[in-house]
């Protein structure tokens, strides 16, 4: 073989794993791995038989549970129930579904969370813990950086984290509160 047949050949190579390493063959790119089960309470599914009347149960559907995500392409499968898919990437909930999926599944793994520790939350502190998240469309961390952004009086901004802080910049500022919420009205020894 001669020096122009050897350089032909490896640049074949070169362009046969270029593009094969460019290429998804099977799945999807941001899932790397998936395992399959047939058994435990979330593979059963029941269904309405309009023949008898009745709810049967339906042994044996696929759990596949991945790591990594891309929802909007799984839900896009044939034969994935879309009411039945889940994902706990919350982000990507709001970016495929909307806010008030992402309110829901945020209840869901916050309970989740929670009941895996033997510790009960009622569900309408963590309904109202959400609604603060979600009420303007967008996710808002419950920190100094998500609560304290939203506009509200500088009494409320304070009585959260940075009071200094908050407190000198509205009197730098000639800030005004109107005292509508609880936090200033307690502060004030005023009613709620």
């Amino acid at each position: 073989m001669d020096m122009e047949d050897r350089d032909l050949v490896i640049a074949y190579r070169n362009l046969a794993e270029g593009i094969l390493e460019g290429i998804t063959l099977r799945g999807f790119e941001q899932i790397t791995k998936v395992s399959m089960t047939a058994s435990g309470p979330d593979s059963m599914k029941w269904f309405y038989e309009k023949d008898t009347g009745a709810y049967k149960e339906d042994k044996g559907n696929w759990i596949i549970e991945t790591d990594g995500v891309d929802l909007a392409n799984v839900l896009a499968v044939d034969g994935v129930d879309p009411k039945r898919t889940t994902s706990n990437s919350i982000t990507e909930i709001l970016l495929v579904l909307g806010i008030e999926a992402t309110r829901m599944s945020l209840i869901r793994e916050l309970r989740v969370i929670l009941r895996s520790y033997d510790i009960y939350v009622n569900y309408r502190h963590l309904s109202l813990l959400v609604d603060m998240m979600t009420q303007r469309g967008i996710l808002t961390s419950i920190t100094r950086h998500g609560i304290n952004r939203v506009n509200s009086g500088p009494l409320r901004k304070c009585s959260f984290e940075e009071t200094v802080e908050i407190l000198f910049e509205a009197a730098f500022f000639g800030e005004h509160d109107p005292l509508t919420g609880i936090s200033e009205n307690i502060i004030f020894g005023q009613l709620a």
